[in-house]
């Protein structure tokens, strides 16, 4: 028993010393460089997202020893009015670019290939905007207002936009979001109602949203948008671009009720 005992200590003796001996100081320098700026649409207005929406590709080229160095793509998290902020970054040189957002793809030549966006040289504070084609623009043609029985109402209309060479793709459905929260994405789900089916012969048309009940709490302030999404064309899968899927928005309304 004090054989086994010894042989013990001293077999996981060795495997401490092994395990120290293995290990050392990481001295590399943290990264502090930052990467910053704003997503624009193509009337020069913020692009607005859902809060957080990972849809900036950036992937890091001067890491690579060589060209057949593989090196991962990463993404930076936009905030709801289309700006962004990253403080850090590891000085060097990067490809950015915006990819699987409600927008139509972003360079035209390589799409989302290893080549495509932007090379930008990060090294302190470096500063990139982009401008996308949104699938749609949507406006407010009333703002949010609470009515005499309580619900809160409003309407929008929108707009499909193209970019030249590519196919609008169709609509889908639309969806009221209310919040107690500016982020407007956590939803009260029992406010709003069950998301509509819409078309694309309601282009221009004013399109109305009303809570599913009246507003429960008062004294309080609400913030309040509307989300659209489209979909491929039927038969035409080359509409299937990367951001299918992903809702474009109004901008957020803040409503106090009374």
């Amino acid at each position: 028993m004090k054989n086994s005992r010894f042989f013990n200590f001293y077999f996981l003796s060795i495997l401490l010393c092994l395990g120290l001996a293995s290990c050392q100081i990481d001295n590399y320098d943290m990264p502090d460089c930052t990467i910053e700026g704003k997503m624009l649409d193509h009337l020069d207005q913020p692009f607005q997202v859902n809060q957080g929406a990972g849809i900036i590709r950036i992937r890091e080229i001067s890491w690579a020893k060589d060209d057949a160095t593989y090196t991962a793509n990463r993404t930076l998290k936009v905030q709801q009015d289309g700006t962004y902020r990253n403080t850090r970054v590891f000085k060097g040189t990067y490809r950015l670019l915006p990819y699987s957002g409600a927008f139509f793809p972003y360079d035209d030549d390589n799409r989302d290939g290893d080549d495509a966006g932007e090379l930008v040289e990060i090294s302190g504070v470096a500063m990139r905007d982009f401008t996308v084609t949104p699938y749609l623009t949507i406006e407010w043609v009333q703002k949010p207002a609470i009515d005499a029985d309580g619900y809160l109402t409003c309407s929008v209309k929108f707009t499909r936009n193209q970019k030249p060479g590519y196919e609008m793709p169709d609509l889908r459905r639309a969806s009221l979001q209310v919040s107690r929260s500016i982020n407007a994405g956590a939803s009260d789900g029992s406010l709003f109602p069950t998301p509509m089916n819409i078309a694309n012969e309601q282009e221009g048309t004013e399109i109305v949203f009303k809570t599913a009940v009246p507003m429960r709490w008062t004294g309080i302030d609400y913030w309040v948008r509307v989300s659209m999404e489209t979909q491929a064309v039927p038969g035409k899968p080359d509409t299937n671009y990367p951001g299918i899927g992903a809702s474009n928005y109004t901008t957020i309304e803040m409503i106090h009720v009374p």
